[in-house]
């Protein structure tokens, strides 16, 4: 029933009866004048007063009771919700629009009940997360720490590859922590063009094998003919790279590891099957989740964070496509899949690069305030035939510019008191520097720093940590297009 009714059978409980008993009272009045003492009408009719006014009072207490009670209960059951307790809900006492309420409450314990649920799960996760990269990050810095030591006394080889290989490793674990977070913003963009994604996996294999990576296990590539997507292909590579990297962290030594591409109606079926320990229904339905592992060892010595398969499946899906996981159970192995749209082969496939163009030099000018940083990358230039020059701050780099005029800066954006925006600014303020190549080299990497290095005059805008041969192609290839702008050629 309505609260509604229940008032007005309250009012209409009230007032009735003395509507009833005046009536009837009214109806006995004698028409002659009464006596002045007080006779038996009179008496009747204030004991039926009486009588109603308590009948009343009796049903008006019972409804106020019925619609109070409720009330009361439904107040002590959002105070207990409020201090996180579970709540204790009353039936609402027939009236409807409790009812509701008290339904309200319940459904808004449950959406508290399974948000605490989430946030408990999401510090374990973030817990478990934390314990991974400190893991991740103290293992090759403890080999780096090492192997400089051995490198401060005596040359060695081994050490000098321990740096190496570890110096990667990371840049691969800071790498994969950006990517995750530009691809879980949206704010990545993807360069897409024609691309046969058998000779992409062809790739990545052969790159993995040649690293030793694939030392200990078995790994096939079913690639019979050619797939066509449109797609990125540094992405596409990184998700095979991805996909084949956590088949190897979860297949032991001596397993099988199949890399299958296909062409089905209207997709491409990038697929990689391995022997290793499987996974149950429930991982394999949130194994692309971020920071979703399978059962590992305490010694980790696979590694990863966890957000491999998570850049998988966002990449696939910003191609249009998606991802998925199958297992038979644990110990029988797994298989991903990535789907993406498929095209028709392009009639002429874009010409590659001539493998033999004479190696190019560059004069080089680095601003940069780390002294690490700096020396070794301006050293790392120097051996790959480069005239480098280096400055420790804006001003010390602006001075170079015009006593050197290079043909190339590299430039950091966080340098003390000027920072590399002015700088940018300012050399392409001077007219003789307009064929100048300006590359901003910055941990900062929001699409707003790099709307501002566009906007202060860089060619290119790179994050931190790059390989020193990922810089010198950079150099290559900004120079070139520079100089098709201007209408020249690229300097040998």
């Amino acid at each position: 029933m309505k609260l509604r009714s229940h008032l007005l059978l309250l009012t209409l409980g009230t007032i009735l009866p003395l509507l009833v008993f005046a009536f009837i009272a009214l109806g006995d009045v004698p028409t002659a004048p009464m006596p002045t003492g007080l006779g038996t009408p009179a008496i009747t009719m204030t004991a039926g007063f009486i009588v109603a006014l308590i009948a009343a009072l009796i049903l008006a207490a019972a409804l106020g009771q019925r619609i109070a009670r409720p009330i009361s209960a439904l107040a002590a059951a959002a105070r207990a919700l409020a201090a996180g307790k579970r709540p204790e809900l009353p039936d609402g006492g027939g009236v409807d629009e409790l009812r509701e309420v008290s339904q309200a409450l319940a459904d808004a314990a449950t959406a508290v009940r399974a948000r605490e649920d989430a946030l408990r799960a999401a510090d374990r996760t973030k817990d478990e997360f934390l314990a991974m990269l400190s893991h991740e990050l103290r293992n090759p810095l403890g080999a780096l720490a090492a192997a400089a030591e051995v490198l401060n006394h005596v040359p060695s080889k081994e050490a000098t590859e321990v740096v190496v290989r570890q110096v990667g490793h990371m840049s691969r674990l800071i790498e994969d922590l950006l990517d995750v977070s530009r691809v879980t913003r949206g704010k990545i963009s993807l360069s897409r063009r024609p691309l046969d994604i058998a000779a992409a996996a062809v790739k990545v294999e052969k790159e993995w094998r040649v690293s030793g990576r694939l030392a200990h296990h078995s790994v096939a590539i079913e690639a019979p003919a050619r797939v066509w997507v449109q797609a990125d292909e540094a992405r596409v590579e990184q998700i095979v790279s991805n996909l084949l990297g956590n088949a190897v962290k979860y297949t032991p030594s001596g397993g099988h590891i199949t890399v299958s591409v296909k062409r089905g109606r209207n997709h491409a079926l990038l697929q990689v099957r391995d022997t290793g320990v499987g996974m149950t229904p429930e991982l394999a339905a949130r194994v692309f989740d971020l920071f979703v592992q399978g059962e590992r060892t305490l010694d980790r010595g696979a590694g990863g964070l966890g957000i491999g398969l998570t850049l998988v499946k966002r990449l696939a899906e910003l191609h249009g496509g998606t991802a998925f996981a199958a297992s038979a159970g644990p110990g029988q192995g797994s298989q991903f899949t990535v789907v993406l749209p498929a095209i028709e082969e392009p009639s002429q496939t874009l010409p590659e690069a001539a493998r033999d163009r004479p190696k190019q030099r560059h004069s080089i000018l680095l601003i940069e305030d780390s002294d690490d940083a700096r020396r070794s990358l301006a050293a790392a230039l120097k051996l790959d035939g480069h005239e480098v020059y280096a400055a420790a701050d804006g001003k010390a780099g602006l001075a170079a510019v015009a006593v050197t005029k290079p043909e190339v800066a590299v430039i950091d954006i966080g340098l003390p008191g000027m920072d590399g925006y002015q700088v940018a600014q300012t050399i392409r303020d001077m007219p003789s520097n307009e064929s100048m190549v300006l590359i901003a080299l910055t941990g900062y990497g929001q699409p707003e720093a790099v709307r501002r290095a566009r906007e202060a005059g860089f060619d290119e805008h790179v994050l931190k940590p790059i390989a020193p041969e990922q810089l010198m192609r950079l150099i290559d290839v900004a120079c070139a297009a520079k100089a098709r702008r201007a209408g020249g050629r690229p300097s040998a």
